[in-house]
């Protein structure tokens, strides 16, 4: 099907065609029709199928040109999505003489918002605060309207504009045609669409996958302090030749600004402290290219369309697995590639999980780039530019005519001095050193008798990880758990990296050659006294509202009371063990009801 087939007028036909869009999206191709014949819509579509065109198309189509007051009323649920939209009607209205739109919203001044009603725009792309304002100062005029445009529903909703929806709707004038569209539906939106349409024509697209396939999505284990180091060096690898970098708050997004911008790199922020104007000078150098990088919170997850993102990078993981969905949207769009980077610390791994398992994905993992490996490809990356310049340009300067100088040895210095010119040092950081795993294969970890929790964890591809039902709540430490592999597992010395305690467990980096004999030798063992299992770590099970196995069970009833009677103060520790078992319980109801109510 082409847009010619929807019934659409020759003039917004050829703006879009000028716009290179070629067939519609399933969205468009059947809310547009209806919405011409002057039928109510309900659309459910996910962000980013095209409804800004499946609802702007029939808008425009209902404009009278020579009526200059306001005919078409959008409200959106924030201001960057408010500006995006009128763009994208200004863009299909190129050739609709005498047809404009406004963009209305708070926090900028008044003056131009009002110059524009007074110009007599017949399309205002409002958020419901602002729109109230000018409506009850007498500014914005309803009496022409004939088109209520309700984006991103749910949105506003989540936001708390539902009163703000009404008295809006109460403004307006009965006779209109209502345009709805949300990416879900609720029972909120459906009272929503009682209360403001009339018989709606209800068009569903089914979701798609939740990630494109065109995005390669990895994962950096790198402690907190070393990130701004580790995306200068994503920068320097050219691994992010034009980036959104996500952050949870806005003091987070001023320390990496900061830091790149000591770096020498072409940054700018983007959160809402910022004032109106600014932000969206910020947004618009960063779609001409004059940025590198920009730093955002996730405002600027949603409903901004920005071309040519080929790096997502999460500084921090998202707390809701939808924020990280809309986040890594921004690249790999209208079938491009692109590439989406989340860093994680130790205690990630749970949240890494719930991620993965809700966008059906399981990310890379990929360690950190070393100081060697930047600076190689700083001068490959060098060399490239040198032959692609000297391909276009043979001409030898006249000062260099006249130096006496065998050519190997001036191009030498050539080199060195564009290299010394354009290195960055680079910061040497934790992940810099090599794993517990990797010194002891060079025979750096002689000893082996003493195996300490290790400074890398990412070096999975090196190892593998065991599970062990026993931690903190046995007392055990490190070195008892060294002393087991070692003497009753055989491991030879070496061969048991990094050890990590948990409350009720334990897991332990191995080496994959040993790791069959431990899992035969000790699959069930004592340790202090208690009885254990160890496996190899699959990580967390299936069904992720079902409560972790009993973690650790003493050997026999006489043994666990003697031990806890030599520690002392045995009462205070099964208490606190009785605790923590009522805690967890209440996590994981709570974590089952949400995720049934998520479905």
């Amino acid at each position: 099907m082409s847009f010619s087939e929807l019934g659409i007028c020759p003039e917004i036909l050829e703006a879009i065609e000028v716009l290179g869009f070629e067939t519609p999206s399933p969205i468009q191709a059947r809310a547009i029709p209806p919405a011409l014949s002057g039928a109510d819509i309900l659309g459910l579509s996910h962000t980013g199928s095209g409804k800004t065109l499946a609802f702007s198309i029939p808008a425009l189509e209902c404009i009278d040109p020579g009526l200059r007051s306001v005919q078409v009323l959008c409200l959106a649920p924030t201001r960057e999505l408010a500006v995006q939209i009128c763009r994208e009607v200004d863009k299909l209205a190129l050739f609709l003489d005498g047809v404009s739109a406004a963009p209305i919203y708070g926090g900028a001044s008044f003056g131009p918002q009002l110059a524009a009603l007074k110009r007599g725009v017949q399309f205002v792309v409002g958020t419901p605060g602002r729109v109230i304002d000018l409506m009850e100062q007498g500014e914005l005029r309803v009496d022409n309207i004939s088109m209520l445009i309700l984006d991103e529903a749910d949105e506003m909703l989540d936001m708390g504009f539902q009163e703000d929806i009404e008295r809006v709707v109460a403004m307006l004038p009965g006779e209109r045609q209502t345009l709805l569209f949300s990416a879900t539906m609720s029972p909120a939106i459906r009272k929503l669409v009682d209360s403001v349409a009339q018989n709606p024509q209800e068009i569903e697209i089914e979701r798609p996958q939740l990630t494109v396939p065109t995005c390669e999505q990895c994962v950096y284990e790198v402690v907190f302090s070393s990130r701004i180091e580790v995306l200068s060096r994503l920068i320097e690898m050219g691994r992010m030749k034009r980036g959104l970098v996500f952050a949870n708050t806005k003091r987070v997004v001023d320390d990496i600004v900061d830091g790149l911008l000591a770096r020498g790199y072409a940054v700018d922020r983007l959160h809402g402290d910022m004032p109106q104007t600014l932000r969206e000078r910020v947004m618009d150098s960063f779609r001409k290219g004059n940025l590198t990088v920009l730093v955002a919170t996730d405002i600027a997850a949603r409903g901004l369309d920005i071309d040519d993102v080929d790096t997502v990078v999460n500084f921090e993981l998202p707390r809701d697995p939808e924020d990280y969905v809309h986040r890594i949207g921004r690249t790999a769009r209208a079938g491009r590639k692109g590439r989406a980077v989340s860093f994680i610390g130790r205690r990630d791994f749970s949240l890494l999980g719930r991620l993965e398992r809700f966008v059906g994905v399981r990310m890379q993992r990929e360690k950190v780039m070393t100081g060697t490996q930047v600076e190689e490809v700083r001068r490959e990356s060098l060399v490239d530019e040198i032959l692609e310049k000297a391909a276009t340009s043979s001409d030898l300067p006249e000062a260099l005519r006249d130096i006496d100088m065998p050519a190997e040895q001036l191009l030498a210095a050539m080199f060195n001095l564009l290299v010394s010119k354009t290195s960055r040092e680079l910061q040497p950081i934790p992940e810099d050193r090599p794993s517990k795993f990797a010194r002891s294969s060079r025979g750096a970890d002689e000893d082996g008798a003493s195996v300490e929790k290790g400074n890398d964890w990412s070096s999975l591809q090196q190892s593998v990880t065991l599970f062990m039902n026993g931690g903190k709540l046995l007392g055990l430490r490190p070195k008892d758990i060294a002393g087991l592999f070692y003497n009753e597992g055989g491991a030879p010395k070496g061969t048991v990296g990094d050890i990590r305690l948990f409350l009720k467990h334990s897991l332990i980096e191995v080496s994959p050659e040993i790791a069959p004999q431990l899992i035969e030798r000790l699959g069930t063992c004592h340790i202090c006294g208690y009885e254990v299992n160890i496996r190899e770590d699959k990580g967390r099970p299936a069904q992720s509202n079902a409560p972790y196995e009993r973690e650790f069970r003493p050997h026999d009833r006489e043994r666990r009371g003697a031990s806890y009677a030599g520690r002392g103060n045995g009462n205070f520790r099964r208490d606190s063990r009785e605790r923590q078992d009522r805690s967890e319980r209440v996590f994981y109801d709570k974590f089952s009801r949400r995720s049934r109510r998520r479905g």
